[in-house]
């Protein structure tokens, strides 16, 4: 990936490329060969499925080699584009030997070092494909909104301190070994404030690793804006195959296995912040299971890290309570724009007041014990090696306003994650819309599960009993297997299988559940509430995954998650016919509670009893 930006050389050099395409139908598509030299870029644009015929392509990072197999390209409009790179290889370029014959006879009339064949998979609602001699036109503009879009659009560009970083990081694989013969984790933690490219650059770190070292493991632990899973969970992956998928309504690839999966209460840590520790101590303490595991000579694969950018006061402290729990060889601190400003004005004395710092008598509070209990220092404190790179990331003004596209909100980004969860068929470039609920959930089963093993809970709260059935109609709800975690962190669940079986609460009662101090939600899938069956004492919701992998609930929780398939940021619903019985977004026995979210900002402290303050727990002011 070329670290200088995209200019008019680049683009004039891309038009040559798509003159020289040369089209074979397959298989009820329209492949494309395009031919590069080493050096030559292409920018991807919309969903656009890419091989390598013969040479090497980098992509962000990733390593294409010749293939039968293609790997998916998603770049929505309104987002930086990917670039396709030409690589010399060190081996002599050569097609694939499975390749068809046709495609061998092209081939051996041309000397093109490097070959990659594109198959557009969507096409821009401007470009329409006619039929006789106007198709072939029409597939060639399908090609250039794909590969040629304007100079003005914003391409993705690395850091120039990158490879060197990745080089340095992949050297400490040999000498990185434990006490015996037990290989210790190699982790690498990306932190930086709002905006500034944290998950890109992590995207970019797991392809290059994964290239190198063949699998990697992904740590997300950013419940806002996620890469790989819905806001509101922490999220342990197996990376096998590259992340090219850069729209948040992308389905990541199969390959790609997430081994653990923790329910935090929101969209943000600050709904539960002893919680979030848990949850991120718990997910690390599976990564270092699997290292302990690992056999063979070779090291374990290594571990990247993404943070959140809340990066002051309780944020902050978050931040250290990741860096506890992970132990990262590599620290790679982002710095913004934005940050550098706010120094620049402190070191001036501009006379402007900025946000006072936290006190040391400030950190001795129960909430940052109760986050030191959560995510305890280690006995032997692994030296960390902590980097500051500038952000390549674009937002100043003139900039966004020379945009054709609208960058959607940080609120609509998460309505389209969740959308894309529940809805896998969703167009991943198209920008967030809502829908009607029942034209959104027409094509979902419906699930019902027994309510005689199932405990409801409020992860920031106490639950009445009597409050069951409204708190949780037509709200997203995450389906749970509690675990409790030992001081040697090993965790086992909650309720006891016989208990799961023979149903321990009589029927028509829904039993209440609260978080203790040492458990952890498990989270099995994300759903959305439909009703409660009274009469066949079931719980009917919407889930996405298959019904088999619901075996192991025991728990519903409700966090501080607002998620309606009509409501995008109050935008109109799009309304179905006047006839249908689906024109209005409140359907029957699914509707939200219409005071849910009155009075939000200033609710009482006493609702918030999972927050550890001195207020709550009796203790005087000047008490440490």
């Amino acid at each position: 990936m070329a670290e200088r930006p995209w200019d008019a050389r680049r683009q004039a050099r891309a038009r040559r490329i798509l003159k020289r395409a040369w089209e074979r139908p397959s298989d009820g598509f329209v492949d494309f060969f395009l031919p590069l030299r080493a050096g030559e870029e292409l920018s991807v644009a919309g969903c656009v499925d890419i091989r390598v015929v013969r040479g090497q392509v980098q992509v962000w990072g990733a390593c294409l080699q010749p293939s039968r197999a293609f790997q998916r390209i998603v770049a929505p409009a309104w987002g930086a584009l990917p670039r396709l790179r030409g690589e010399a290889s060190g081996t002599e370029a050569c097609a694939a030997a499975d390749e068809d014959t046709d495609v061998h006879e092209f081939l051996s009339q041309r000397s093109w070092p490097i070959v990659i064949c594109a198959r557009l998979v969507s096409r821009p609602s401007s470009v329409n494909i006619g039929v006789g001699d106007s198709q072939e036109t029409d597939l060639r503009e399908a090609l250039r909104a794909a590969f040629l879009l304007g100079e003005e659009r914003p391409r993705l560009c690395t850091h120039r301190s990158w490879p060197s970083l990745l080089q340095n990081f992949l050297a400490l694989r040999g000498n990185v070994t434990a006490e015996g013969s037990a290989w210790q984790p190699q982790v690498l933690l990306v932190v930086g404030a709002k905006n500034v490219g944290k998950s890109t650059c992590c995207r970019h770190f797991v392809n290059t690793l994964l290239s190198a070292v063949g699998v990697v493991f992904f740590l997300e632990t950013d419940l806002g804006q996620p890469e790989l899973t819905p806001p509101g969970l922490i999220s342990l992956h197996r990376i096998c195959a590259p992340l090219l998928n850069f729209s948040p309504a992308a389905q990541p690839d199969e390959r790609n296995k997430c081994l653990v999966s923790l329910f935090a209460g929101g969209t943000t840590p600050a709904v539960h912040p002893i919680l979030y520790a848990r949850s991120v101590r718990a997910a690390v303490d599976a990564y270092f299971e699997v290292c302990q595991k690992h056999p063979g000579p070779s090291p374990p694969p290594p571990l990247v890290v993404n943070s959140h950018g809340w990066l002051t006061g309780l944020g902050l402290e978050l931040v250290h309570a990741v860096l506890r729990a992970v132990r990262p060889q590599l620290v790679i601190r982002i710095r913004g724009n934005s940050v550098a400003l706010v120094e620049d004005l402190a070191a001036n004395d501009s006379g402007l007041t900025l946000k006072r710092k936290r006190s040391l008598l400030a950190r001795c509070g129960p909430l940052t014990q109760g986050l030191l209990e959560a995510s305890p220092r280690a006995e032997e404190e692994a030296p960390s090696v902590l980097v500051d790179v500038e952000s390549i990331a674009k937002s100043s003004s003139s900039e966004a306003k020379s945009r054709s596209v609208r960058q959607p909100l940080a609120g609509e980004l998460r309505w389209l994650r969740f959308a894309a969860y529940f809805r896998g068929d969703m167009d991943p470039c198209k920008p967030p819309m809502g829908f009607p609920l029942r034209s959104f959930f027409e094509p979902l089963p419906r699930t019902r599960l027994p309510l005689r093993r199932l405990r409801f809970g409020l992860v920031h709260g106490p639950l009445p009993p009597g409050e069951i059935e409204a708190t949780f109609t037509g709200t997203i709800v995450a389906l749970c297997s509690l675990r409790s975690i030992s001081a040697a962190g090993v965790a086992h669940p909650c309720v006891s299988e016989d208990d799961r079986e023979i149903g321990h609460h009589p029927e028509g009662t829904c039993p209440v559940v609260e978080l203790g101090e040492d458990v952890v939600a498990r989270c099995v899938a994300l759903a959305f509430v439909h009703a409660f069956d009274t009469t066949c004492n079931e719980l009917v919701v919407y889930v996405a995954g298959p019904p088999a992998a619901l075996e192991s609930v025991d728990c519903v929780l409700r966090g501080d998650i607002q998620w309606e398939p009509h409501s995008v940021r109050g935008q109109q619903v799009v309304v179905e016919h006047a006839t249908s019985l689906g024109a209005s977004p409140m359907q029957p026995f699914c509707s939200s509670w219409v005071l849910e979210g009155l009075a939000v900002g200033a609710r009482a402290p006493t609702t918030r009893t999972n927050l550890k303050r001195r207020r709550l727990e009796g203790r005087p002011k000047g008490a440490a």
